[in-house]
């Protein structure tokens, strides 16, 4: 009984972060590892994204940081977390990367700040929700374990 309630809240969970925009049909895509008895690949993916994009943007970060700013260098990083979004469906943050990539590409300083700053903010919202859905998840694995016993 718990187990059929836990999978309902979160496929109304999974609904409403379509609804909001925050993921889009890729993420959909990548859903389609639990289908196939390939939860915890799906749960690494997610996890994967978030560690690799929180580094990526430290480094965007520190490297604005240096006397001489380097655009193209931000631009590559920009667009390798714009790809990264693109797969796994993190539709807010590969938006807010749209901007970051073309304020590099206009080499302006401040502009690239606050776009840096919209990102990150996407970012960390795209992130939480993304946890609280592994979260879910896991919970999930742990009490269909429960059920084989």
């Amino acid at each position: 009984m718990a187990l059929s309630i836990v999978k309902g809240l979160l496929e109304q969970y999974v609904q409403s972060l379509f609804n909001e925009g925050i993921i889009n049909e890729q993420f959909s895509r990548i859903q389609h590892l639990k289908m196939v008895g390939r939860t915890e690949h799906f749960v690494q993916l997610i996890n994967s994204y978030c560690l690799d994009v929180e580094s990526i943007l430290a480094q965007l970060a520190s490297s604005f940081d240096l006397p001489e700013v380097d655009f193209s260098k931000l631009a590559a990083l920009a667009a390798e977390v714009t790809e990264r979004s693109s797969r796994i469906g993190a539709e807010h943050v590969r938006l807010a990367c749209v901007d970051l990539m073309r304020a590099c590409e206009q080499m302006q300083k401040q502009k690239f700040l606050l776009t840096l700053d919209w990102t990150k903010t996407e970012f960390t919202q795209t992130q939480n929700k993304l946890q609280v859905l592994v979260q879910m998840e896991r919970r999930i694995m742990r009490l269909e374990a429960k059920q084989k016993i």
